[in-house]
């Protein structure tokens, strides 16, 4: 499935934990989390990947920063200062193992929105 085309309507609960500033309002990330397989058996009329709504945290140095909620799209926008981080499904996620699949993220220092995929395994096969 191919995403070509955007449309933000607004950023979906992100928040802040920690002291000091609060993080850039112009920079972070957007994009859309995507599981799969959801079928045993994938082809030309069967997707094999599929948005899912669910909570995620985003970590960084090893402390939770902010977390997020995808829309039933699989939507999500968080803002971030420009860095590494790592994104982490909460437990409850539609998938297998949802908490061992963390995903590294880097944020542009670019005072845009860095977009990004993130893929997820539902452990079906």
């Amino acid at each position: 499935m191919r995403w070509s085309i955007w449309i933000l309507v607004g950023s979906l609960g992100a928040s802040a934990c920690g002291g000091g500033a609060a993080p850039s309002q112009t920079t972070g990330l957007t994009g859309v989390a995507v599981r799969g397989p959801i079928t045993p058996v994938c082809g030309f009329e069967a997707l094999c990947d599929a948005p899912f709504s669910a909570g995620f945290t985003v970590n960084r140095s090893g402390r939770q920063v902010a977390q997020f909620q995808t829309d039933v799209a699989g939507r999500f926008t968080v803002f971030l200062d420009p860095g590494g981080y790592t994104v982490v499904p909460k437990a409850d996620a539609p998938l297998m193992a949802p908490t061992l699949q963390a995903k590294s993220v880097i944020v542009a220092d670019t005072g845009q929105l860095t977009f990004v995929t993130l893929n997820f395994d539902t452990g079906i096969r």
